[in-house]
């Protein structure tokens, strides 16, 4: 009775049974490594880094303080430009603080990497 997994016609070019791995004819990868490849970022750059900060600052607030601000501003009118004022001290605050924790990372970072 032939069992499940036998099979009479071999084919060299499928599966687990092809020739490259039945015969071990393939040859190992070795991949192109350059001494570029293994150097760790450097980081953004102060300018850089401030400006994505504003970017996601400001998506941050728009997203977590805009609604908010927006259903309070509908119970209890938000007298002159306080709505503006409070927004733009929530992008203020979100810009300080990844800011600051974006820069303490990659001073981490670069402490690390003279580590090793």
């Amino acid at each position: 009775m032939p069992g499940v997994f036998d099979v009479d016609d071999w084919d060299p070019y499928n599966g687990f049974k092809r020739a490259s791995v039945t015969f071990g004819s393939r040859k190992p990868y070795r991949p192109e490594i350059t001494p570029n490849d293994l150097l760790m970022p450097s980081g953004f750059g102060n300018a850089r880094m401030a400006g994505m900060c504003v970017v996601m600052a400001f998506c941050m607030a728009v997203l977590y303080v805009w609604p908010v601000l927006f259903v309070v501003n509908l119970a209890v009118p938000l007298r002159n430009h306080l709505f503006s004022w409070l927004f733009l001290g929530a992008v203020l605050a979100f810009f300080l603080f990844l800011y600051f924790a974006g820069s303490r990372e990659t001073r981490r970072d670069r402490e690390l990497a003279a580590k090793l």
